[in-house]
């Protein structure tokens, strides 16, 4: 069986600044696979499962998705337990305890560069990314085809001092919040609330504020002021002709 990379062997972190705003709690658990699910990551989770042991809790989703690889390569043929990510004390489709935020998805996103910053590599990622900035592709993509393209695209502006930057971001699995409405010709609206983070490969920087004309501000302080941030999907369903 094929298993994508993911964060915990690649050396992802995430970008989000932990004084921000307090963090979500993460809980590494325990469940029993049905018989015959395979995975299609070291971080998949299955539709449906059983029982629920606590591993481990934390504050920071790329520890705790590293854990729960871990914890999934080390199994044994056979072994019916398999380890998934959830958000403790939220609600989720499957849980009443539970967001479940495995398995990650990964996408692309395009911001501007900032005026007066200056990347030292390819794979940097600037403090002041702020989600009206960036535009993410539709497609989600392996985090290690993720990871390349953004490499070569900012290559790519590094070389020809382009306007745009590429960032990477981690979307967490089930959303956060989800309504649907109808209109009076029955049209259904189907809005998906889902959390991302901007993720900092491991020989990524924060590159260099220093000619920043807004160099003073908070962002250009050690740890960024980046968050967690939300994205809206919606989804528009037409209602059926009234014969």
């Amino acid at each position: 069986m094929a298993i994508d990379p993911n964060p915990a062997d690649l050396g992802t972190r995430s970008c989000d600044s932990a004084a921000a705003q307090p963090s979500p709690l993460y809980r590494v658990a325990v469940v029993e696979r049905p018989a015959g699910w395979q995975p299609q990551g070291l971080d998949d989770a299955p539709p449906q499962f059983t029982g629920q042991t606590t591993a481990s809790e934390t504050g920071d989703l790329f520890v705790a998705v590293r854990q729960a690889v871990e914890q999934n390569q080390a199994r044994q043929p056979g072994d019916r337990h398999w380890t998934i990510v959830i958000e403790a004390h939220s609600r989720g489709r499957l849980l009443k305890s539970g967001r479940l935020c495995t398995p990650i998805t990964y996408k692309v996103a395009a911001v501007w560069r900032p005026e007066g910053w200056e990347p030292t590599s390819p794979l940097d990622v600037p403090n002041c990314l702020w989600q009206a900035q960036g535009e993410s592709a539709a497609e989600a993509l392996p985090y290690a085809q993720a990871v390349q393209t953004i490499r070569s695209l900012n290559q790519q502006s590094m070389d020809w001092a382009g306007p745009m930057w590429y960032v990477l971001l981690a979307v967490e699995h089930e959303p956060v919040a989800e309504t649907v409405a109808y209109d009076p010709a029955g049209t259904e609206t189907t809005t998906r609330v889902r959390r991302l983070h901007v993720v900092c490969p491991e020989s990524g920087t924060r590159g260099d504020c220093s000619h920043c004309p807004a160099h003073a501000f908070p962002c250009a302080a050690p740890g960024g002021s980046n968050q967690p941030q939300t994205v809206v999907e919606r989804h528009v369903r037409a209602g059926s002709p009234t014969p």
